[in-house]
Parts: structure tokens; C-alpha cells; sequence
């Protein structure tokens, strides 16, 4: 007989997640099929989704939850792990294998796991008609975007990066802002992240805010100005087609949160730091402080939130964020960065 708990004793009970095998997939495609029919009378029914991990974040789980869905399945590099880190996050269901995931009863995929994996992930279950979100713009190479942005269009299923400037604030209200600045003249910034995940966030806002690029340079002999403080040398250098020139200073540990930028037009200019947004032009100067966001991860929950609205909709056409094309669009000019690196001057896109 087992003696029972001493008084002031909190038992915890933890329920081990079913490790789902593999089943015929047609029985998977019917369920997705039933399942759209009943949204169209339960439009609130919540999106059945499976996480693909490789453990690098214990956070995503509950921030798929905040965005309202069910995340029913995880998969993890290793069957143990699946089982393990399912319990871990309070998932019901673990998955031996990727064939396992594919044939189960879900609607979408996030995948926050490295290439090959990423890639094959991706790719698969676009081809079955699963949504499909990537937890952060690191990954995918370029010919599995294009596949995957074609498979998911050919299938009427979304396609979706969480990428966090799409959910600041700050972007937002700039995007907004920036006609009223008149020809823009050049964009500066200061603090921005380190490393191709960072590049591809202030590459996006820069395309959002200034265009379409047409040259890069990474080459700090050819920039057309060396440093924008004493202590911030330039270290990439952008040209758009609005005429604008864009200099990047990034720093080890550099955020959008705490990067200043900088964009200037003819008839003004606005600064971003942080919260604060503050424009000058002859009006004087103006402060807006703009809300915080409701998580440490921003663009995974609004990724979320455009995925989860597409399916409830039926509608793809609803995704705001970035897609699988921006990302291609961005890891391009990440490439022609490279170029210039390694070749010296400027490279045209």
C-alpha cells in the first residue's frame, strides 16, 4: 500500500502525450474536408495545428494558444523527444515521424526547426493542402519558398513567416507616415541585429517603408559613408527605387526595439526609437508614444493570427504578413550581400 501524501504536499499529475503512428492519409484528407464544412456553421471552430520543433523555443506552443489554436500534435528530431517535450508544453499527441504528422487530423504546420528538416516539412505539407507557418525567418532555402509559395497557391492554403517588424507598432504608424514626407532622400539606422534573421527584419521594413531595392553593398570601402556615429560604423548599404540611400549599422546583441532609425524626405522626417516616434518638418516636432506589444514575440503571435484568420474565413487572400515571398524577396538581397562582401562594390538586384 502506498502511504499517502504528507499534509501541505501538492501532488503534480502530468499527463503523457499518445504517440500517434503513422495511418492511411486519405483518411486525413477527409477529415479536412469535413472539418471546412462544419467551419462554414462554426466559423469560431478553433484551427487544429502540429508544432515541428528542435526544442529551440519553449514559448511557441503557448504563443500559438494566445493566437487561438489547438495545437493537438508536436514533432520533435527524436520519437523521446516528441513524447518529451509534448508533456513539456501540454500537447496531446506526439508524433514518431514526419509521416505520422501528415496523416493526422490538422489543418496547419508551424515549423520552427533548421533546413533540411524546414525544408522538407514545409514543402510536404504544402503539397497535402496544410497551412503552413514558419516561427521566424531563419530557414528555408530558395528554391523550397517557391515551391511551397506555388504549392500553397495552387492549393488555396496560406503561406506564412512571422516575422516581429510586421507586428511592431512603430512600422505600422512609419508605413502610414511616410507619403506625407514627400520624396524620401535616405533612411538611416542604428542598432540594428546581427545576422540573417536581423537583416531580413530591417530589410523588410525597408522595402515596406521605402520600396522596391535595386542595389546592395556590403564592401565598407565602396559605402557611400563610412560611419553614421563615431562608434557605429556602416555596415550595409541599400539603394531604392524611390531614390532613397539606406545605411545600416548593426551591432551584436542590436534590436528593432532599441535600433534608431531614421527616415528623411523632402518635407520631413521621422524618428523611430523603440516606443517613441517622433516627426520634425515645419510644423515643429511631434512625440507619439505608440502600445507596447502583448508578447515577447510579436510576429509569431500576428503570423499566427493571419493564418488562423484565413482558415476560419476560408480565404487566403486575408493573409496581411509576410508570406513566403517576402522572405525570398529579402533572402535575395541577403545573397547579393554576400556578393559584395566577398567582391568588393556595389551589386545590382
Amino acid at each position: 500500500m502506498t502511504a499517502p501524501p504528507a499534509e501541505g504536499t501538492i501532488r503534480t499529475v502530468t499527463t503523457l502525450p499518445e504517440l500517434v503512428p503513422p495511418r492511411d492519409p486519405a483518411l486525413a484528407v477527409s477529415w479536412r474536408e469535413l472539418r471546412r464544412v462544419i467551419r462554414r456553421r462554426q466559423p469560431d471552430l478553433p484551427l487544429a495545428m502540429a508544432l515541428v520543433t528542435d526544442g529551440s523555443d519553449s514559448t511557441t506552443a503557448g504563443v500559438l494558444r494566445d493566437a487561438g489554436v489547438d495545437v493537438v500534435g508536436l514533432l520533435a528530431p527524436e520519437p523521446l523527444e516528441s513524447l518529451a517535450w509534448a508533456a513539456e508544453a501540454g500537447v496531446p499527441r506526439a508524433y514518431a515521424d514526419l509521416l505520422a504528422l501528415l496523416s493526422d487530423d490538422i489543418e496547419a504546420v508551424c515549423v520552427e526547426t533548421r533546413p533540411p528538416g524546414a525544408d522538407i516539412v514545409a514543402r510536404r505539407a504544402a503539397e497535402i493542402g496544410l497551412h503552413v507557418l514558419l516561427a521566424g525567418p531563419g530557414g528555408a532555402e530558395a528554391e523550397t519558398l517557391r515551391a511551397v509559395a506555388d504549392l500553397a497557391e495552387e492549393g488555396d492554403v496560406a503561406h506564412v513567416v512571422a516575422l516581429d517588424g510586421r507586428a511592431w507598432p512603430a512600422a505600422t504608424h512609419v508605413a502610414a507616415t511616410v507619403p506625407s514626407l514627400g520624396r524620401l532622400t535616405q533612411m538611416t539606422v542604428v542598432g540594428a541585429p546581427t545576422g540573417p534573421s536581423g537583416r531580413v527584419e530591417i530589410v523588410d521594413l525597408v522595402i515596406r517603408w521605402c520600396g522596391e531595392i535595386l542595389a546592395v553593398c556590403a564592401d565598407p570601402a565602396a559605402m557611400p559613408a563610412p560611419t553614421l556615429t563615431p562608434d557605429a560604423p556602416v555596415t550595409l548599404a541599400l539603394l531604392t527605387a524611390s531614390g532613397a540611400t539606406v545605411l545600416i549599422n548593426e551591432r551584436m546583441g542590436g534590436d528593432l526595439g532599441t535600433a534608431t532609425i531614421t527616415v528623411c524626405g523632402e518635407e520631413g522626417r521621422v524618428v523611430v526609437q523603440g516606443r517613441r516616434v517622433r516627426r520634425q518638418d515645419d510644423a515643429g516636432v511631434r512625440d507619439m508614444l505608440m502600445p507596447t506589444s502583448p508578447t515577447a514575440r510579436p510576429g509569431l503571435m500576428e503570423a499566427t493570427y493571419d493564418v488562423v484568420r484565413a482558415t476560419e474565413l476560408d480565404d487566403t487572400r486575408l493573409v496581411r504578413g509576410a508570406t513566403f515571398h517576402d522572405l525570398l524577396a529579402a533572402n535575395r538581397l541577403l545573397a547579393a550581400a554576400g556578393t559584395s562582401h566577398r567582391r568588393g562594390g556595389w551589386v545590382e538586384l
